[in-house]
């Protein structure tokens, strides 16, 4: 595969803080939440976004392919609504400089032999987006995913992490479930590692899996299908990974390799 290769400068860097600064007042005008009180927060955000450039975010958008995921009302799927957060995420990532992978584009099928029953195939699929994060050598990772539960009642995004596997992982979850508090609002769920997530269990870097809202709540299933509410969602995700990226220590400078592949950047299949 052919690379190219990004060298930082300091011109090239103050460029990128201005950016920063530029894509989180503009958002926060668009949501409607550039206030006086929330001046210096933005700030702080701005100056956190600036250290996600030359990172590796890997992004999951959850099923796909055969496996839409969980059903809402009048035929939603999963699988659609957490893509359309997804490539919301991943652009503004990349406005910020940062090197996204993503494991899946669009409905894109799911891979395996044709030989292959559903159930495999859904198998083969995750080990595949699982193997092609660890390949990516990401520095943090994130499987979005829509909830869904017997109670109409329920709603509300929450975190999910594993701590056995990175005990980071928890701060990583707890700095995305306050944005998503913040940004979005309506829950009140804390971040939780009662969960057996293939993603969670096997991706060799600090990762969380965020269900950004439950589809068998109707009104929380209408407003996930809202492309400003997906935005909303899309950038609680962002600034959470950017107040994370802000506590790694400093990239190396000189230079960052990135692979040619164009926007978005989606990892490989066999």
């Amino acid at each position: 595969m052919r690379n190219v290769r990004v060298v930082a400068t300091l011109s090239g860097a103050v460029w990128m803080r201005r950016l920063a600064v530029a894509v989180t007042v503009a958002a926060l005008l668009s949501f409607g939440l550039w206030t006086g009180t929330r001046v210096r927060a933005a700030l702080g955000l701005a100056a956190a976004a600036h250290t996600l450039r030359g990172r590796v975010v890997a992004i999951d958008p959850g099923h796909g392919g055969i496996d839409p995921g969980a059903m809402g009302p009048n035929g939603l799927t999963e699988d659609s609504v957490v893509w359309g957060v997804s490539e919301r995420l991943a652009a503004m990532l990349e406005r910020a400089g940062a090197v996204v992978v993503l494991t899946r584009a669009g409905d894109a099928p799911a891979t395996g032999t044709t030989s292959q029953g559903p159930v495999e195939r859904r198998r083969f699929h995750l080990r595949q987006r699982v193997l092609d994060i660890n390949a990516a050598q990401a520095d943090v990772a994130v499987s979005i995913h829509a909830n869904h539960f017997s109670s109409p009642s329920e709603r509300g995004a929450q975190v999910f992490y594993n701590a056995q596997r990175f005990p980071q992982g928890k701060e990583l979850a707890v700095l995305l479930q306050t944005q998503l508090a913040r940004v979005v609002g309506g829950t009140r769920r804390v971040v939780s590692e009662h969960i057996d997530h293939y993603f969670l269990n096997h991706t060799a870097m600090p990762a969380a899996t965020v269900e950004i809202g439950f589809l068998s709540n109707p009104e929380e299933a209408r407003l996930l299908t809202q492309p400003d509410y997906q935005e909303r969602v899309a950038y609680a995700i962002y600034a959470g990974l950017a107040y994370w990226c802000a506590r790694l220590p400093s990239a190396a400078r000189g230079g960052v390799t990135v692979p040619s592949s164009p926007h978005p950047h989606t990892a490989s299949r066999p």
